[in-house]
């Protein structure tokens, strides 16, 4: 029976396997003050992240410099390997979108200065001396993190394995463009990343494609991928999950079937949104949604009504127009 070692570093689990090809780590951990020191005691032939943001890929370089082979999902490769915001047209996609969305002058002002603080910030925790800043209050690590960029040396996709481990990917774009989960075939474990993770449903982020695509939209539709990846997990039987955040637990399928039908239900509200307000930006339906969180926590919000209008929109039940949606005819 392979053995699971789990291994807390602040909010995340980071879990090394005892298997017959060699010791397997499952995500490289975050790169704060003091994670190296909890994981020194053995390097493994393989760390498999299972997507490429900094909590969860942060230590890949570090593992690399040890020996170890890192790999990730095909799709997060340059999340690893450049920093947010590293090349000028995501942030200038980033700032064009604000006002975009209907946001009022005055807000989108201080929302695209928070933009610009991020890039110079991601860019000042990949250079090579980067040092860990203070913690925040309340903050889920020790200290800040670090995100050192590397090259991932394998880029995987759905049905690879992991040599001599027992473990099978299955590709499950939606938090992330190439985001993973792995599953034990002979135990039936689920290690999920962030895609399933007890109590709370994971929020899908605004992200920007990789490359440019021919239908002209620069965005990644999170939040439609992310519950055709639910739906998938769905039809298949799992005995318990290894989550990247929060303890383990076994009612796989309960908790699968409950982030299904917290998102449908969600969507379900919005459409009653837009139905009830005629034509509306995505800023008016977060203001009617979140009207007290909506300054203070901006992105998060902005990102989850629109995932939900995209899915949405993908299904037929609204139209965008001019910036605008509203119910399909």
């Amino acid at each position: 029976m392979t053995a699971v070692r789990r291994i807390k570093l602040g909010y995340n689990n980071v879990y090394a396997l005892d298997t017959e090809g060699g010791n397997v780590l499952i995500d490289a951990g975050p790169d704060y003050a003091g994670a190296e020191g909890v994981l020194i005691a053995d390097t493994p032939v393989a760390v498999v992240v299972t997507h490429g943001h900094l909590d969860h890929a942060g230590l890949g370089r570090w593992w690399q410099k040890r020996g170890a082979s890192v790999s990730l999902g095909r799709g997060d490769e340059h999340l690893a390997s450049t920093a947010q915001f590293g090349e000028s047209a995501e942030l200038e996609d980033f700032v064009s979108y604000v006002p975009q969305i209907g946001t009022p002058p005055d807000v989108a002002q201080g929302i695209i200065r928070g933009l610009e603080e991020r890039r110079e910030w991601a860019q000042a925790a990949a250079r090579e001396l980067a040092v860990h800043g203070a913690a925040t209050p309340g903050g889920r690590w020790p200290t800040q993190l670090r995100f050192r960029h590397f090259v991932p040396d394998r880029l995987l996709g759905d049905g690879d394995l992991i040599a001599g481990s027992g473990l099978k990917v299955l590709a499950c774009p939606g938090h992330t463009p190439g985001n993973l989960v792995l599953v034990h075939e002979v135990e039936g474990w689920l290690f999920s990343g962030d895609q399933l993770l007890p109590e709370i449903t994971p929020t899908a982020g605004i992200q920007r494609r990789r490359a440019p695509h021919g239908d002209g939209e620069w965005r990644y539709r999170s939040l439609p991928r992310f519950l055709d990846s639910m739906v998938r997990l769905s039809t298949m039987h799992f005995s318990y999950c290894w989550p990247g955040h929060g303890e383990p637990f076994a009612c796989v399928a309960e908790t699968i079937s409950e982030n299904i039908a917290q998102i449908e239900q969600r969507s379900a509200r919005m459409l009653e949104l837009v139905t009830a307000g005629g034509s509306s930006s995505v800023y008016a339906l977060a203001e009617r949604t979140y009207p007290r969180a909506l300054r203070r926590r901006f992105w998060q919000i902005i990102s989850t009504v629109q995932g939900h209008l995209d899915i949405l929109e993908e299904r037929g039940l609204v139209r965008h127009t001019d910036g605008a949606y509203e119910r399909s005819p």
